[in-house]
């Protein structure tokens, strides 16, 4: 059964009407077209919406669930001299390597570590993959 106006998510009930009208819409879309699980879709058409209220200069209140609780994720990205890793929001890489396998399997037990999520792209920048790592 599809959701409504008057029978949402409780997640939702923070959410402005105009807000939740959009990720109810989202959250429908993505459960009946995408077949995705709803414990993925509910967060995931939150954030939708907020992006979409946000890119109309619309009014979005934060809430304590907006915040990670987890580290900064780390990026394995391809260099001109091979594999890199980096911090979310960070300046420069924390390591370089040769192969790509060298600065995933380093990646991977730093995220682990530290309770990041791990985001590894290919050569072409692309995303290929993400991991999150919780405690």
């Amino acid at each position: 059964m599809p959701y409504t106006k008057k029978n949402y998510p409780n997640t939702m009930k923070n959410l402005s009407s105009d807000v939740r009208e959009k990720a109810i819409e989202i959250l429908n879309t993505l459960l009946e077209e995408k077949k995705m699980d709803e414990s993925i879709a509910i967060p995931t058409s939150i954030s939708r919406a907020k992006d979409w209220a946000s890119n109309r200069g619309k009014p979005i209140s934060k809430t304590e669930t907006d915040q990670k609780s987890h580290g900064k994720d780390l990026y394995v990205l391809p260099q001109d001299d091979g594999w890199a890793i980096k911090k979310e929001n960070a300046s420069k890489a924390s390591f370089v390597f040769e192969t790509k396998k060298e600065a995933v399997d380093k990646a991977r037990d730093m995220a682990k570590k530290e309770n990041n999520s791990l985001i590894i792209q290919r050569k072409d920048g692309s995303v290929e993959k993400k991991i999150s790592y919780s405690r």
